[in-house]
């Protein structure tokens, strides 16, 4: 019994998100919670413009949705298994689960090098660079 109401309680939260990202969200209203790096730097982070493109994407709206942020639609099933690690391993107390989740230090290289060259790359001003960048509102 206690699994199912963590899960249904689980549930919740994505599902608020993306309800709230569906029906609330636009490009400008009180709930946008703005970059502090790009805000301080002028520089976009690998997650700037990840908002807009969440909620593009829960429209259906995919060329949009990449347009804001390529990673975006690429690492929402990532952080969903990560979500679902926490609740059944930490919340639940699973320890096979936790055991199991391993990634290899290559791997993790890799992506950090790999968000090095995208950080990079979207900060460069000249074409094909700036279509990496969000486009101005």
């Amino acid at each position: 019994m206690k699994r199912i109401v963590v899960y249904v309680l689980a549930l919740i939260i994505p599902f608020g998100i993306a309800y709230h990202y569906f029906h609330f969200y636009h490009d400008h209203n009180s709930f946008s919670i703005q970059c502090v790096f790009h805000l301080a730097t002028g520089f976009w982070c690998p997650g700037c413009g990840g908002q807009r493109a969440f909620a593009f994407l829960l429209h259906g709206e995919v060329l949009k949705s990449l347009r804001h942020n390529l990673l975006l639609p690429f690492f929402i099933p990532f952080v969903l298994y990560v979500y679902y690690l926490i609740i059944e391993g930490i919340i639940l107390g699973n320890k096979k689960v936790l055991n199991a989740f391993h990634i290899a230090p290559k791997t993790a290289t890799f992506f950090v090098i790999f968000l090095i060259v995208y950080f990079i790359l979207r900060n460069i001003p000249i074409s094909p660079f700036i279509y990496l960048a969000p486009p101005a509102n």
